[in-house]
């Protein structure tokens, strides 16, 4: 083996399969036919019988509406296991057992992707009444606690097109964004007390998981109804929520 390549013949089929997957996630927005014949130099004809058998499979998704692909709930479940043997996901289950014995409440980690905050673990509080979210969920960047502690300790060229995206889209001035992500930083958390949308519960507060660089690779949230906790500083919550994420940043030898 050499530079990571092996010297033997391979499969062609497989290596199409990888290209025209890699090229799906290079884009921005859902691809049609056409365009994802363009972008992997091969005829619509043959293209299609790749996508009929990924969509059979659920690692393509297809909107018949706009007759477009997109990456599917398989690829995201196996990234998603891959991610957790070589990340802060393999470590997080015994410290988000502690917050459901400690805290009583649902608790969920998200780590970055190319799409923004992607939902990785989710550990529920086991009350009868109880806040579920599902694994492979996208948050929004400027609407959850979550999204807005990747917003506010990620570089801005990471999320700067999803946060003009958003603003448009839920009509918030950039002054108010940046004041915002400006308190979450200050304050080592952030927080949601509003229901909205679709996203689970009403009450949430997230903190942010920093590697030895100091860089954020994971939030990990609480969830809950409103009035079952109170989203403060001195909070007995964001008090251990703190704690909790900086014992796991200190187990990726954060300093």
């Amino acid at each position: 083996m050499e530079n990571g390549q092996i010297k033997t013949q391979g499969i062609q089929t497989v290596e199409r399969t990888a290209l025209i997957l890699q090229e799906m996630k290079n884009s921005n927005k859902p691809l049609t036919l056409t365009e994802l014949s363009k972008k992997v130099v091969m005829s619509k004809n043959n293209l299609k019988k790749y996508l009929v058998s990924f969509v059979r499979t659920d690692f393509v998704t297809f909107n018949e509406s706009n007759k477009t692909y997109d990456l599917g709930p398989k690829l995201i479940e196996l990234g998603l296991h891959a991610l957790g043997k070589h990340s802060v996901i393999s470590m997080i289950d015994p410290f988000m057992l502690k917050i459901k014995n400690e805290l009583k409440y649902s608790s969920a980690l998200a780590i970055w992707s190319s799409n923004g905050p992607v939902i990785s673990k989710y550990q529920s509080s086991g009350r009868s009444l109880n806040v579920e979210i599902k694994l492979g969920y996208h948050p929004p960047l400027l609407k959850s606690s979550i999204g807005r502690c990747f917003a506010s300790f990620l570089p801005k060229h990471y999320t700067e097109d999803i946060m003009a995206n958003e603003m448009d889209f839920y009509k918030l001035s950039k002054e108010s964004v940046e004041e915002d992500l400006s308190n979450i930083r200050s304050k080592g958390f952030a927080s949601r007390d509003e229901t909205s949308g679709e996203l689970p519960g009403s009450l949430s507060i997230a903190v942010p998981i920093f590697n030895y660089d100091g860089e954020i690779v994971a939030a990990i949230c609480i969830l809950g109804f409103a009035s079952e906790f109170t989203i403060n500083e001195q909070s007995n919550e964001v008090q251990k929520l703190r704690k909790i994420a900086k014992e796991v940043s200190d187990q990726l030898a954060y300093i």
